[in-house]
């Protein structure tokens, strides 16, 4: 590990407000999004086990329902505006591959203005994630900005000429 950074870990302080540095009863359930914290992580279960769960809302659910992203993309330009559902459908397919494997990255919301899109995530890395195969797709302009001692970040794409 880097001198200065730290990690996550059981017991350990955070600077993500939504760690909680304990593990939850097995199995925990979360009661908005359905998924089951099991073997020490939260995650799709198919076939949930027969014995009750405890209920907890998972830590991507609590962003939710607090509206406080860990993400942000901003997406503007005249290119944005022509091809909006296009590049919207890039970031909604981005979420779905990240929750493939991590379930916890979300989408929070999307807010449309007229020139502008503004993408709401539960995860810096989705936001990211997500600005960088728009920028491969489409061109443009992208600038990431991470904030210093802090899991946030602020993705920026614009392409204003076709």
């Amino acid at each position: 590990m880097r001198q200065g950074e730290r990690r996550g870990g059981v017991g350990q302080e955070s600077i993500n407000p939504y760690f909680e540095g304990a593990k939850y009863p097995e199995p925990t359930v979360c009661p908005r999004c359905g998924l089951m914290y099991q073997t020490g992580r939260w995650q799709v279960v198919e076939k949930p086990s027969g014995k009750p769960a405890h209920r907890h809302h998972c830590p991507a659910c609590r962003r939710a329902i607090d509206r406080y992203p860990a993400g942000w993309v901003y997406l503007s330009g005249d290119y944005m505006t022509a091809h909006r559902e296009e590049i919207l459908s890039i970031a909604r397919n981005q979420e779905s591959a990240a929750a493939a494997s991590r379930p916890l990255q979300r989408i929070l919301w999307i807010e449309q203005q007229a020139e502008r899109v503004e993408i709401a995530t539960t995860n810096r890395h989705l936001a990211e994630r997500i600005g960088k195969a728009i920028e491969g797709a489409c061109k443009g302009t992208l600038q990431v900005k991470r904030a210093p001692n802090a899991p946030l970040a602020r993705v920026y794409w614009e392409r204003n000429s076709f």
